[in-house]
């Protein structure tokens, strides 16, 4: 898989910038709280605020121009090579910032949909000044999304610093679906970009239900292609022979790293008995990807007949 020049130095060097810069800007927009009824120190205040946030967005773009450019999927309809800009050399970059992600906005392929991921942290803790949300430890999907007709995923591997990472990249032969996405790999949230090409924000949960880590099956279903770690040719696998990323050892839930600690961040949501049957008899439309009850005829969210 391929990478731009990058030098670790370099990287640590702007990383450094960025975090004073940003020390820098939050003392004067706390200042600037403070001073409101003095006109005179706030104009004062503004000039060094507007300074120090464009040299806090001029740090940050270069960090970002520099981020290696990684060869790491492959559309299984349109066969396009999927190029991911991201920070590989350790997740106290802000790439990984769970609530500031600092990454670039490039424009989607016309079957890109999703990109979630895990990272299989063994060893010490990454320490950074922000939170971080790597996913689970081993390989997992969303049932939701591989539940939809038009939408297969790819998984892959990289390696992140020290560790072993497994990426999953959601194609869909039709973008004009009603249906929800998921959060970027390592964020609260996720940019698209709907019909028109406009970008749109969203978010999800860290709900049981978007996490299966039995993959298996979504392999057989010819859901899930896979790529052997280290292939620069990207050639998609679909079988579960010789499949490497099964078996794999780990936590199964998502974490949240924050202070050189690690917690899961999964939602456990609690139902009285009688809902509790009805999530239990839940499936999901494949034409939206909506939840349906079991036995239903007709989703309710488009109104898709169902098998």
């Amino acid at each position: 898989m391929k990478t731009t020049n990058f030098t670790i130095e370099k990287r640590n060097k702007l990383i450094n910038l960025i975090f004073q810069q940003r020390i820098i800007v939050a003392q004067l927009s706390n200042d600037l709280d403070k001073t409101s009824d003095d006109e005179k120190l706030q104009n004062h205040l503004m000039l060094e605020y507007e300074k120090a946030l464009n040299e806090l967005q001029t740090v940050e773009n270069e960090y970002t121009l520099i981020l290696p450019k990684i060869e790491l999927s492959r559309c299984p309809f349109s066969k396009e090579i999927y190029t991911l800009s991201i920070d590989s050399f350790g997740l106290n970059g802000p790439w990984w910032d769970a609530n500031q992600p600092i990454r670039t906005f490039e424009k989607e392929s016309k079957t890109f949909f999703a990109l979630t991921g895990s990272v299989n942290i063994k060893g010490e803790l990454p320490d950074a000044p922000f939170p971080i949300k790597p996913g689970p430890a081993v390989p997992w999907v969303s049932p939701r999304l591989l539940s939809n007709k038009n939408i297969t995923a790819v998984l892959s591997a990289i390696k992140i610093d020290i560790y072993n990472a497994y990426v999953v990249v959601y194609f869909s032969k039709d973008k004009t679906i009603e249906i929800e996405r998921i959060n970027t790999w390592g964020t609260d949230g996720y940019i698209a970009e709907d019909i028109e090409g406009i970008a749109v924000l969203g978010s999800t949960f860290d709900e049981e239900d978007e996490y299966d880590f039995d993959i298996t099956p979504w392999i057989e279903k010819g859901k899930l292609k896979w790529i052997f770690p280290n292939d620069d040719a990207l050639e998609l696998q679909d079988s579960v022979d010789n499949c490497p990323y099964l078996g794999i050892k780990g936590y199964q839930y998502p974490v949240l790293i924050q202070n050189k600690t690690i917690k899961s961040c999964m939602l456990k949501l609690e139902y009285d008995d009688d809902d509790d049957d009805e999530r239990k008899s839940k499936n999901f439309c494949t034409n939206c990807g909506a939840p349906v009850i079991k036995g239903a005829k007709f989703c309710g969210n488009c109104g898709n007949k169902l098998n």
